[in-house]
């Protein structure tokens, strides 16, 4: 009786074990480095909103907002490959994003107070992360990197 307890305790263990990894492996994609890139210019073009409203150049946010929907698109396309319930997943968290960056470009030809369209890029921040919270971390951008041929030192030396 006591190896038999013992043995449902082992398999019990591994069974444990194997539900964590499933998860692992299900966050294996097909194309990561297409999904890394599209990720990259969704954050590359939420900087640019946010430059473009810091200089305070709204006329310029509605072409970053253009510039994000082919972002999303390169996404899409990316993710395309994935199981069914995983593009479900990524495609709601897109679009909440997508709206949350229109609202922004819509707010922009009417409002000239920086701090507001500010506060909704900050909104659209906030949604862009969640969806990146579906991906695994080594395939999420670094905000904070500045994209190439841009924000470094020019002419070598």
């Amino acid at each position: 009786m006591k190896r038999l307890r013992n043995t449902l305790a082992v398999l019990a263990s591994v069974g444990f074990v194997l539900t964590l990894a499933a998860p692992a492996s299900a966050q294996q994609l097909k194309t990561p480095d297409d999904v890394k890139t599209a990720l990259r210019l969704l954050v590359q073009v939420s900087n640019d909103f946010k430059r473009q409203i810091t200089n305070k150049n709204f006329a310029r946010v509605p072409h970053e907002y253009m510039e994000y929907m082919e972002a999303a698109d390169a996404l899409r396309s990316a993710v395309k490959g994935e199981p069914t319930d995983f593009k479900t997943k990524v495609e709601t968290r897109l679009k909440a994003a997508v709206a949350a960056y229109e609202k922004v470009s819509d707010m922009s030809a009417r409002e000239t107070e920086v701090d507001k369209l500010m506060a909704g890029h900050a909104r659209a921040v906030t949604a862009m992360n969640a969806l990146f919270d579906l991906f695994p971390a080594a395939l999420r951008p670094d905000p904070n990197t500045p994209p190439p041929g841009r924000g470094g030192r020019r002419g070598g030396a």
